[in-house]
């Protein structure tokens, strides 16, 4: 009994920090839109709304569904490998749901890849082969592309702008622990050496070295798999910088691609490294400056920064929660189901 009283008080005390998390960030996010309205005229807005040009948002919500479509190629290039059928339209919907686990509960992805995992699982897809693509492939090709593009943002950076020291050092050093754990995923995926499962013992590894140490190590470590999910994450980035640089042309601006480009991948880190639900609050205040830096007034560049976060953040959060829902009690396909 004693046990059952002191898991509840656990779990009430990790959900009252949830809660704060969230209305921490929507605090900043306010404080941030106040701040920034301060320094800026109203007329500004109103010349803007006047230019604004609403095509343009049809095609930023087109850029973002491509992301799901790109996340859900990841799941189906690796199901593909272990020989079981997964169709286009369940990957999707799982990405989908990823993204309102991920945002809803900010432990840098587990929570949404343990979603993903027990729903494939439960369609029938063998845990290792699970594991090596949920787990592994997914997470690693995700850090290899993000310190390659970042790297990318910083050479953008550097020859058209001047880069701050701060940016540089703090955009550097998240660059390297993302390729050193992309490195680790993959030389301790399908292992069960004595120090890993030392390793394992400690509370805050023991869930991650378990799933690594489940997961298929010829899928895990294939270079062709692997390749193509570092192809998939990267379009996910050029997808999402597309969006930001169509919503700015929508607010009757004509801001660099490559700086956009650079701009947002710089906010990302701010998003990534915070504690705060989807970086609620971080990511405007690091969207607003860098497109600020980059030549965007700055009305455009909060109205562009708004507008981005209510497709790719608010937007996808009402399907998400549907199908995080029906996620956890996936139905299994009849025997006879083929993939699209």
């Amino acid at each position: 009994m004693p046990s059952v009283t002191g898991e509840a008080v656990v779990a009430a005390r990790q959900r009252n920090r949830h809660w704060m998390a969230w209305l921490f960030g929507l605090a900043l996010l306010g404080a941030m839109v106040s701040i920034a309205l301060h320094f800026s005229e109203g007329r500004e807005f109103v010349r803007i709304a006047e230019r604004a040009e609403p095509w343009w948002l049809l095609v930023a919500v087109v850029l973002q569904a491509g992301t799901y479509l790109a996340q859900g190629q990841i799941w189906r290039t690796v199901a593909r490998a272990a020989g079981f059928p997964l169709s286009r339209s369940v990957a999707y919907r799982l990405s989908l749901a990823k993204l309102f686990v991920d945002q809803a509960l900010p432990t840098g992805g587990i929570s949404g890849t343990i979603v993903v995992g027990k729903a494939l699982e439960a369609r029938g897809m063998q845990r290792p082969a699970v594991m090596a693509g949920v787990v592994v492939i997914n997470t690693a090709a995700y850090y290899v592309a993000y310190g390659f593009n970042l790297v990318a943002a910083l050479l953008i950076t550097a020859i058209s702008y001047r880069v701050n020291g701060l940016l540089l050092l703090a955009t550097l050093l998240f660059a390297a622990f993302g390729m050193l754990f992309a490195a680790l995923l993959l030389a301790l995926s399908g292992r069960a050496d004595g120090w890993i499962t030392k390793l394992g013992r400690l509370r805050a590894l023991a869930r991650l070295l378990r799933m690594l140490q489940e997961a298929d190590p010829r899928l895990a470590r294939d270079p062709a798999l692997l390749l193509r999910a570092i192809a998939s994450q990267t379009m996910i980035f050029w997808l999402d910088a597309a969006t930001l640089w169509v919503l700015v042309l929508a607010m009757g601006e004509t801001g660099h691609a490559g700086g956009i480009f650079a701009g947002y991948m710089f906010a990302s880190v701010f998003r990534s490294i915070g504690l705060l639900p989807g970086g609620l609050g971080t990511f405007e205040a690091a969207a607003v400056l860098t497109l600020k830096l980059a030549g965007i007034s700055l009305p455009a560049a909060l109205a562009a920064t708004l507008v981005f976060r209510g497709l790719s953040f608010w937007l996808p959060m009402l399907p998400g929660l549907w199908f995080s829902r029906a996620a956890s009690f996936p139905r299994p396909p009849p025997q006879s189901s083929q993939a699209r």
